[in-house]
């Protein structure tokens, strides 16, 4: 006898349609799962390099913090400026490997913009400026949702120069505190950076000496 051949019924093939299905949808959510947390990797990565970045810029900059006043348009600027918010110093560190005249010295601004929640590095070329000249302004930090610096002395202030320097004294517009703080808010995440500055023990002995 010959047997006829069976195929698949309606039914069967229903199920398997719908097996098949099920499993799609399975890959499906495991696949959109693993390109999410890829995406969310890449975006930590992401804020955790624009962090170490600033972190390593400020750093660098706290330690070429130097005890030199800034003349500019005729004013005399003490070394290192914080007032209601504005945070400016000089630093030496400059090379000119090609001699092409670079001053040796700088002078840096933080700038915080709230309405950007941007915190910006503003660099003068020179400590000896007219007052019109346009720094070289970089971001150094997006997504701030709050900034602020004080000054270790060692205790915590939120001016410098502090109400004690006579700021009539050049010399005394020199003075640096001991270190920096600054607090921040990035991606709703608080951070608290701590910074020490170059020892200016040795203007003391300046001191005793002219005196």
């Amino acid at each position: 006898m010959i047997k006829a051949k069976r195929g698949f019924t309606l039914v069967e093939l229903l199920v398997a349609i719908a097996i098949f299905a099920v499993l799609s949808a399975l890959g499906w959510k495991v696949f959109d799962y693993l390109v999410k947390v890829k995406d969310r990797n890449q975006w930590h990565e992401q804020q955790l390099e624009g962090l170490q970045g600033a972190y390593q810029q400020i750093l660098r900059d706290s330690i070429q913090i130097v005890p030199l006043t800034a003349n500019i348009n005729n004013d005399i600027q003490p070394a290192l400026v914080l007032q209601n918010g504005r945070f400016n110093f000089s630093k030496t560190g400059v090379t000119d490997p090609l001699q092409q005249g670079i001053a040796p010295t700088e002078r840096i601004e933080y700038q915080y913009r709230a309405d950007e929640q941007k915190l910006y590095r503003l660099k003068y070329a020179n400590l000896h400026q007219s007052g019109q000249d346009q720094p070289v302004s970089s971001v150094l930090l997006d997504n701030v949702s709050q900034f602020q610096i004080n000054v270790l002395n060692p205790q915590e202030l939120r001016n410098w120069p502090d109400s004690s320097i006579d700021l009539n004294d050049d010399q005394k517009k020199r003075k640096l505190p001991k270190g920096i703080k600054i607090n921040l808010t990035v991606q709703d995440v608080q951070y608290e950076w701590i910074f020490s500055l170059l020892n200016t023990d040795f203007l003391k002995s300046d001191n005793k000496t002219t005196s």
